[in-house]
């Protein structure tokens, strides 16, 4: 029932009562006053004692109707200024930023709807705060991660400039050695750039996709032989089943397979028996299941939530290593844009398996 509806009810209803009930006490105030005074019968002389004692038969139905009016303005006023004082304390409340003070009001009118919309609003009022400080906690984080990331190779090309340039590199080989380092160096910056870049891009939706139809055993091999080349000590064993066909992204795909690839290499045990890495493609139903698997360092169960995370790199059991800590994330995103999934499953003191599934055609 509607507030409005509910007021003009308790009023039609108080006036009727109130009406009756003073109409009642009248006649009985008549009888116990009226009788002693003028020694006769209510029944016998009704018509003089309504005439004698009318004015004071109206004004005890006037004062008890002003009573009971009062009464229900009282009562009315209650039920009204409750939810009003309750919503008013919730307002400051949220004002002054306790966004978890909560608004309870109980019935089937205005006011509860009014109730219910403002708890809505604060409930999402309070996720957005929390996401906006999230965010915001995030770029502090993604902020200092690129400050270390930058430092450290800037420090280092400035350091072999600065030797080449005092003459502390005063050879061909030792220029050369020099030299050497400060390309390297400078890769790792356009890297990181590029890095950022693509982050940048998929988390803006500007990355479109150019999905062509690829064996991904034939993808992965490539991958691989590129990756020998950077990275000619690592032992590699590939068991992939032929003529998985995926419609990806050539190009895409191909650096998240390497990303992956790059990721076990910078936690490799030293002094390895066996192959280093592991790489295995089967089929499984309408899905291709592509899974890398190292003999590596392992990720702590800690660190298990976060290995996806941006800037994130697992330095208790991993060891605090080089790159940008984008490698994973990237990774991520680039295989839900393609529609298919990554995880990772952690064997401590063994290492990890990633695995990527892609729908197949």
């Amino acid at each position: 029932m509607s507030v409005r509806l509910r007021i003009i009810v308790s009023s039609v209803t108080a006036i009727l009562v109130l009406n009756t009930l003073s109409i009642i006490a009248s006649f009985l105030i008549f009888w116990i006053v009226a009788n002693p005074l003028i020694g006769v019968r209510l029944n016998d002389n009704l018509g003089y004692i309504a005439v004698r004692f009318f004015p004071l038969g109206g004004i005890v139905v006037l004062v008890m109707t002003g009573i009971g009016a009062l009464l229900f303005i009282g009562l009315t006023a209650k039920r009204v200024a409750g939810p009003m004082v309750r919503l008013k304390r919730a307002v400051s409340e949220i004002r002054d930023g306790n966004l978890g003070h909560e608004l309870v009001i109980s019935g089937y009118d205005e006011f509860t709807e009014l109730a219910a919309g403002f708890e809505q609003m604060r409930v999402r009022l309070k996720d957005s705060t929390k996401i906006k400080e999230r965010a915001e906690n995030e770029r502090r984080a993604m902020m200092a991660s690129v400050t270390h990331d930058l430092k450290t190779p800037i420090a280092s090309i400035l350091g072999y400039a600065e030797g080449i340039l005092d003459g502390v590199a005063a050879t061909p080989e030792k220029i050369h050695e020099y030299a050497a380092v400060i390309c390297k160096k400078a890769r790792s910056l356009q890297t990181l750039s590029d890095d950022l870049s693509l982050l940048s891009r998929l988390e803006n939706a500007q990355l479109p996709l150019d999905k062509t139809e690829e064996d991904l055993g034939g993808l992965a091999m490539e991958v691989v032989t590129e990756f020998r080349h950077s990275e000619k000590d690592m032992s590699l064993e590939m068991n992939v089943e032929a003529g998985v066909k995926v419609f990806v992204d050539r190009e895409k795909m191909a650096r998240v397979i390497l990303n992956l690839l790059q990721n076990s290499a910078k936690y490799k045990k030293p002094e390895q028996a066996g192959p280093e890495i592991s790489i295995k493609l089967v089929r499984q139903e309408d899905e291709a299941i592509l899974t890398l698997s190292d003999k590596g360092l392992g990720i702590s169960q800690g660190d298990m939530p976060y290995v996806f995370d941006q800037f994130y790199r697992a330095d208790a059991s991993r060891g605090m290593q080089s790159g940008s800590g984008l490698g994973l994330s990237i990774a991520q995103q680039l295989v839900a844009l393609h529609g298919g999934k990554i995880w990772i499953i952690n064997n401590p003191d063994v290492g990890i398996s990633t695995s990527i599934m892609l729908p197949l055609i």
